[in-house]
């Protein structure tokens, strides 16, 4: 091997990461991508369903579910926009989640996930007495507060 000519590969660490950031970006754009395809897909199916379209559709393989949290982590995170921005929904906070991340909010099968996942992490916090839900009327949605 030859000997290297920096004593910190400042170079070496600086390409890996100019890489790393590059695929990063690659597969944000290839997941976006696949959930727009995804969506348009299931309305293709819900439109052929409409106009009576009864034959056998080929089931199209269904998406893994990506990991958009670790354990603890949307909790924390719930907690954390609670406390900053006082009550909010759960879709305040998805759409909050969605742009911190840097996705695209437009996307309805995401949103729907995050928005069900977002609920149900603030049931248990309601459950554990983190949370207190109020039913707003107007909109027919929970407003979610910390209960300290």
């Amino acid at each position: 091997m030859k000997p290297a000519r920096t004593e910190t590969f400042a170079h070496a660490i600086s390409g890996l990461l100019k890489k790393r950031e590059e695929m990063m970006e690659e597969i944000a754009i290839t997941r976006e991508r696949l959930a727009v395809l995804s969506n348009d897909v299931e309305a293709v199916d819900r439109v052929l369903e409409t106009l009576g379209y009864d034959g056998e559709v080929r089931l199209t393989v269904r998406a893994p579910r990506i990991v958009l949290f670790y354990r603890g982590e949307l909790r924390q995170f719930l907690i954390g926009q609670l406390r900053e921005k006082g009550p909010q929904t759960a879709r305040q906070l998805a759409l909050t989640i969605i742009n911190y991340e840097g996705k695209d909010g437009r996307d309805r099968r995401m949103m729907l996930d995050v928005v069900r996942r977002i609920s149900k992490a603030l049931r248990q916090m309601r459950d554990a007495g983190l949370a207190i839900s109020e039913n707003d009327t107007k909109r027919c949605e929970f407003v979610w507060r910390l209960a300290v």
